[in-house]
Formats: C-alpha cells, sequence, structure tokens
C-alpha cells in the first residue's frame, strides 16, 4: 500500500463531538455544525481507488441497506483498519468539492468516513448545501504589483498598528477587531531552502518560475504545528536561527492562501512573531475569517521571495 501521509485531525475531533451529541439524541448546536462544515471543507479525505492514465477507479459501498456510499478515511490508519495493507486499491487524497462532484454524477446517497472506527455518515444533500464562504472575484487580467514594487514594500513596512493591537492584552478576544487589523496589513512569511538561492536573485528578488518552488517555514512546538507570520523584515531577522543548515528568504503575504495552507494541511493556527511578540491566532479563528479579503497589488507575491540582508 502507498501511503499518504495525509491527517485530518481538526475533523475528527468536531465530527466526534457532532456524534456525541447524536448518540445522546441531542440537538448539534449550530456553532458547532458550522465548524463541522468548515473542516470538512478545508479537510483531504482518502477514497479506496486505483489510477488509469487520468481516470480514477473508485471503491462503493452499500449501506444500511439501501444507500449508495463513497467510503472515506481521515488517514492510513483509518484506511488500513478498514481495507488492510493488502488491499486491491491505494488510499487516494482528495478534497470534498471532490467528493460531492463524485457522488452527483453517479447519484450516489452520501459518503461514510472511517468505517472501522466512527462510520460517520454524510448525506448527499447536506454535502450539497454546505456553508461555503462568499467568493470574491477581481479582474483576471490584472495582475497587481510587479517585483519591484513589491520588495520596495517589503523592505519598508513596518505594520505599528497591528503590532500596537496584538500587544495590548485588552484585545485578546476581539477576533473581529484582529481580522480587521490583518486586513489592513501588509504581513510577510519566510521561505527556506537547503540550497542558497541567492544564486538566482536580481536585485535583491529571486523569482519562483526561476526556482520551481518555494518552501514555506513552520513552527513545530508541543506536538502542534503553526503557519507563521511576521509583521517586519527585522521581526523576521530576529525569529530566524541563523545557525540552521537551511537559507531563509520572505515573502508578502496573501492572506487568503496562507489561511488555506495552514487549514489544509491541519495545522493548530498561527503564530505572529514568533519568539517576538508570540501572537497566537486559533485554527478555529481562521476557519471563522478564511474568507478574509486580500489585497489585490499582492497578487503575484507569492511568485517572488526577497533576500534578507
Amino acid at each position: 500500500m502507498q501511503e499518504s501521509y495525509i491527517t485530518n485531525n481538526h475533523l475528527r475531533i468536531t465530527f466526534n463531538e457532532v456524534g456525541d451529541y447524536l448518540e445522546r439524541g441531542q440537538k448539534v448546536p449550530e456553532s458547532l455544525f458550522l465548524e463541522f462544515m468548515a473542516e470538512l471543507r478545508v479537510s483531504n479525505l482518502l477514497i479506496p481507488g486505483v489510477m488509469y492514465n487520468d481516470d480514477l477507479v473508485f471503491e462503493h459501498l452499500i449501506y444500511d441497506t439501501n444507500s449508495t456510499v463513497i467510503p472515506l478515511y481521515t488517514d492510513d490508519e483509518e484506511y488500513i483498519k478498514h481495507k488492510g495493507l493488502n488491499s486491491e486499491y491505494n488510499p487516494i487524497p482528495n478534497n470534498i468539492d471532490f467528493y460531492i462532484d463524485l457522488i452527483n454524477a453517479n447519484n450516489y446517497d452520501g459518503i461514510i468516513i472511517n468505517l472501522a472506527s466512527e462510520s460517520f455518515f454524510i448525506p448527499s444533500d447536506l454535502l450539497n448545501n454546505m456553508p461555503y464562504s462568499p467568493i470574491f472575484s477581481v479582474d483576471d487580467n490584472f495582475m497587481g504589483y510587479g517585483p519591484n514594487q513589491l520588495k520596495d514594500i517589503a523592505e519598508s513596512t513596518s505594520n505599528d498598528s497591528l503590532i500596537n493591537f496584538i500587544r495590548n492584552p485588552s484585545n485578546k478576544n476581539d477576533f473581529d477587531g484582529l481580522i480587521m487589523e490583518l486586513t489592513k496589513s501588509t504581513l510577510f512569511n519566510v521561505v527556506r531552502d537547503i540550497d542558497n538561492l541567492e544564486k538566482y536573485s536580481k536585485n535583491g528578488i529571486i523569482s519562483r518560475e526561476d526556482v520551481g518552488r518555494f518552501e514555506l517555514c513552520t513552527a513545530h512546538e508541543d506536538n502542534q504545528d503553526f503557519g507563521m507570520l511576521f509583521t517586519s523584515k527585522n521581526a523576521i531577522l530576529n525569529s530566524i536561527d541563523s545557525n540552521s543548515e537551511f537559507y531563509y528568504f520572505y515573502q508578502i503575504t496573501v492572506l487568503s492562501e496562507f489561511f488555506d495552507f495552514v487549514l489544509r494541511r491541519d495545522m493548530d493556527g498561527v503564530i505572529i512573531n514568533p519568539h517576538l511578540d508570540d501572537f497566537f491566532i486559533s485554527r478555529r479563528v481562521l476557519l471563522a475569517f478564511s474568507d478574509i479579503m486580500d489585497n489585490p497589488n499582492f497578487n503575484n507575491g507569492p511568485d517572488y521571495a526577497f533576500l534578507l540582508k
């Protein structure tokens, strides 16, 4: 069996909480239901399948005598519990939109998650009416600032208003205020590489087109994983390990893409200015505000990284 290395720990926590209410015959609180739907929206679940060229041959089951469902799994362990190691299929990850399309195309009745453990059934009508975040569109031909403009902004930005906000203890639970501050701020993420990408730089700018991809830095603390955001170039320099084997570079962050990265990789939240301010934004807050508005001027921010010199 080919391992997928997929995890969905946060999804399992929420659907177990939902299941507890259902087992007791109690109504699921709306806030918990919405959180579960939000987790499902950013999850990658495993389907038993085989790829032939570009076609997926997958397993489906008859559930509860009269419902045709697709069996899905949250991780390799749950897959093995039900399918074993010598199944004719492999665990193939896809997002929930893919499975909704699959159900609709085949007129199936829903999905069932983790057959050997929770056996959590979600009917097709609920899947087709998931409360998605609103989608904001911009002119597809608008590319935003060019690399030199982005570099100038990155080197001069300090985000004083956001720093004052996160350092004020009275704002600890003011999530609306926090998102407002984030929306009007220009934040940065760090990328790293075992290779010194400076050789690709032109005027201190590195293009993703030249290097192929950028690896985003994350933090691992107390068995939890976090995305990292920074308010300035100096904040990054005060945080990174100068003795590391890696080389570090920084980018202007597109927040909606960054939040999506954190959520889809089953991380626990985001830390702003680690080792300096250590301001924590929980996964639950990210889910609630995942439709944050981006500054369209930074549309191509992820395509460029800058030297930390």
